[in-house]
């Protein structure tokens, strides 16, 4: 790796400690995991400051900081639209769901598709939930994989094993109570490390923003610059796809009110445009300086081993190791969620005893760990699991959940060909046109519309009131709280 020399003792011991800190403080979270909640909600009892950091620190993963400065680096300001995307999705999802959400108390996207459309339509969900939280875990671990083998210059196959390694042990360990005590870690080093240092360091490396902008081509300060093909995929892509994720949704669990999870939501996704704009400058930084790079895809960690003082460094690539394993650590446990809720539960075992409960969780995450470890060695690219994860939820789940949502009357059966359609259209997309094409996530939404809409106008003496309207969820609430009260 061409940045490797510069990295100094100091670096190699700040980024050892960050990796002794995260993995005191995972097993430190193992101590809160009692009960099933625990394990995959931290109880539900997060306050604003914990829960802004942990949805902050999840939604921006290793896609987020090696993947958006690749973008800075060969589009300039045309790269924002990745973490601009997943920005507007979060202040959306903050707008639109969290107030239901907090009121449902579920734990996971199928048991709400269930409540709207019936378990056969939960089995098509929980599918293709598992697709996205699988692909996006593999995402995390291949970045974790590149950004310890641009610091280490060990085998690349060895730095995905150890870097996800560390995170399915402490997922394993203490579940949702780990991954959140981690989590606030992770954004305080990438705050420090990505939105405020790097960006600074990077721009004076270059000589200053005039120097900067002298330096690369005309249209890398254009965010068209990208085409608006691609720029548009990533908006079809992620804000959907963040509206309705699995991984958001269980965060939003965690919050312990209505209104943490509402601004809580919000302001991560202003922090998330923040991060937009400092990688793609630490990109376009590093363009500026060595325009000629064999890999862009390592342009982060070459650009911040080579051009930022010693000390630094180490901060800011433990930075990048913070976004990827705080996303990994997320969907891993959002994939095991899923597994035992939506398949070990639903058709294995309804009834487990408390103990059992969470013992079934941690053999699910530990089975969901390894599953994506094979993967992350089979695939090796970055772009395309973040393409194919948020594909299959935003062109296959988005309609038919959404319309839950808004719609006041609707026939289930309308929800279920709607899943069935948009999951197929989009697979025959993707193996027919590739991952990197919004084509399949436009055409699985679109299909799913037509679908969902015909169905539902025929269909029209099976039509049922929406278990999501505002004052079901009250009832539903009620019911659930005097439950509380007389198991206590």
């Amino acid at each position: 790796m061409e940045g490797l020399a510069s990295l100094s003792t100091i670096d190699f011991v700040i980024i050892a400690l960050y990796f002794i800190v995260i993995i005191a403080v995972g097993f430190l979270g193992a101590k809160f995991a009692k009960t099933k909640e625990d394990y995959l909600v931290a109880g539900r009892r997060l306050s604003f400051p914990l829960f802004f950091g942990c949805m902050a620190a999840m939604a921006l993963g290793g896609g987020s900081t090696v993947g958006s400065a690749e973008l800075g680096y060969n589009f300039g300001f045309g790269g924002i639209w990745l973490n601009l995307s997943i920005g507007i999705g979060l202040i959306l999802a903050g707008f639109l769901v969290t107030s239901k959400l907090s009121k449902l108390r579920a734990l996971s996207v199928n048991e709400v598709v269930e409540k709207s459309y019936g378990p056969l339509a939960r089995i098509f969900s929980s599918v293709l939930t598992l697709i996205y939280t699988l692909a996006l875990s593999v995402t995390q671990v291949l970045a974790i994989g590149t950004v310890i083998h641009g610091v280490l210059g060990v085998d690349p196959t060895l730095s995905m094993v150890a870097g996800g390694g560390i995170v399915i042990v402490y997922t394993f360990v203490g579940g949702m109570w780990s991954v959140t005590m981690t989590d606030i870690v992770q954004f305080v080093v990438k705050t420090i490390g990505v939105v405020i240092l790097a960006p600074i360091f990077c721009i004076a490396a270059a000589g200053g923003w005039d120097a900067l902008v002298s330096a690369v081509p005309q249209g890398y300060m254009d965010p068209t610059n990208m085409g608006f093909d691609r720029s548009f995929a990533y908006v079809v892509l992620y804000v959907p796809g963040l509206i309705i994720g699995q991984d958001i949704w269980q965060r939003i669990f965690t919050a312990k009110s209505e209104k943490v999870a509402k601004s809580g939501t919000i302001l991560a996704g202003i922090y998330s445009i923040l991060y937009a704009f400092a990688t793609v400058i630490i990109g376009m930084s590093v363009f500026a300086l060595l325009p000629n790079l064999s890999n862009t895809g390592d342009a982060f960690v070459i650009g911040v081993a080579t051009f930022l003082p010693e000390g630094v460094r180490g901060i800011i690539l433990a930075a990048a190791m913070a976004a990827a394993m705080s996303v990994s650590s997320g969907t891993i446990l959002a994939s095991s969620t899923v597994l035992y809720n939506d398949v070990y539960v639903r058709f294995i075992n309804n009834k487990p005893t408390k103990m059992h409960e969470v013992n079934v969780t941690r053999v699910c995450a530990l089975i969901i760990g390894v599953i994506v470890m094979v993967c992350a060695l089979w695939i090796n690219d970055v772009l395309a699991g973040i393409d194919i994860s948020y594909g299959y939820l935003s062109g296959a789940v988005f309609v038919p959940l959404v319309a839950s949502f808004i719609l006041k009357r609707f026939s289930p059966k309308a929800g279920l060909v709607s899943l069935a359609v948009g999951g197929i259209v989009v697979t025959v997309c993707f193996i027919t046109l590739g991952t990197s094409s919004s084509i399949p996530t436009v055409a699985g939404m679109l299909s799913g519309l037509v679908s969902y809409a015909l169905v539902n106008a025929i269909d029209k003496k099976n039509r049922i009131n929406s278990p999501l309207d505002d004052e079901e969820l009250e009832k539903q609430l009620a019911e659930m709280e005097a439950a509380d009260v007389e198991a206590k």
